[in-house]
């Protein structure tokens, strides 16, 4: 992915509600599972989705929680999968975190997950945070 889509996967955000960021207790997720979670953020934060053919994603804004949600469409090799980007801070330091959940192949998701793990690196550089992954 290019700068300018990690730019704008994980700051671009439009809406006031806020998404449960891990709504799963395990990463490996049943199918209906994804379909309820991916529904149900559509309807909250529909107003924010951006669609990137390019790399097989629909990302959803949550302002509130200054996170990205990422989902793989059907051509993309981890679907159905998601990973949620966030910032996130404790006294100290500021973090971009991720999580992430999967029902298809995880090798696919975890090639995934370490590619957006790629990119919170590249943000730690830009912006000077600290990345964080769950």
């Amino acid at each position: 992915m290019n700068k300018c889509l990690f730019l704008v996967l994980l700051f671009v955000s439009l809406s006031g509600n806020a998404a449960d960021i891990k709504p799963f207790p395990r990463a490996k997720i049943s199918v209906e599972q994804w379909q309820g979670y991916f529904d149900s953020v559509a309807k909250e934060f529909g107003e924010t989705k951006r669609v990137y053919e390019e790399h097989n994603l629909v990302v959803f804004s949550d302002d509130a929680q200054r996170a990205n949600i990422a989902f793989t469409t059907i051509n993309h090799p981890a679907h159905p999968a998601w990973v949620t980007r966030y910032v996130t801070q404790d006294n100290e330091s500021v973090y971009v975190a991720q999580i992430g959940y999967f029902a298809g192949e995880e090798p696919p998701f975890a090639k995934l997950f370490k590619d957006y793990a790629k990119l919170n690196e590249k943000v730690k550089e830009h912006m000077g945070l600290e990345a964080w992954d769950k």
